[in-house]
């Protein structure tokens, strides 16, 4: 004798609810749970939301900024926000201009994390270079150190 498929497909649906609720809880019944399980939540309700702040791979901060600010960066799946670095942020509200193409922002102490004002100073491209050019040691054929790169 043939199974019926609307009354197989009527007990999966059944069965299926029943895992739910005792999964989720009773408020889940006669939810649709996509989105909310955690497994693809966004903004505020991931586990993983730490604010409108990040760290780069490079170390550096980088915070949620509007889309128009003159030193946001982010992809262009971005449309409601796009990120730029605090340090950048700091500086430029600071002084109360956007940096000039030859400028960049040095932080004195090194600490890439450490964004208060008086950590911070304002260097051309040339200036910073011979700045962090003293730290930096040759072998004997004129090369940098390998293990001055990090990967």
């Amino acid at each position: 004798m043939p199974r019926d498929k609307v009354k197989a497909l009527a007990r999966a649906k059944k069965y299926r609810e029943q895992r739910k609720v005792l999964k989720y809880g009773p408020s889940a019944a006669e939810q649709d749970m996509r989105g909310r399980h955690g497994n693809h939540a966004r903004g505020e309700r991931s586990p993983r939301w730490s604010g409108d702040r990040l760290v780069t791979s490079q170390g550096y901060v980088a915070i949620r900024v509007a889309p128009d600010h003159p030193h946001a960066w982010g992809p262009p799946r971005l449309r409601n926000f796009k990120y730029a670095y605090e340090h950048v942020v700091v500086m430029t509200t600071a002084i109360g201009r956007p940096l000039a193409s030859n400028e960049v922002v040095h932080h004195r102490n090194g600490d890439r994390r450490d964004n208060r004002l008086e950590n911070l100073e304002i260097l051309t491209r040339s200036e910073h270079m011979v700045e962090h050019e003293t730290d930096r040691v040759r072998d004997r054929r004129g090369r940098y150190s390998a293990r001055e790169f990090p990967r």
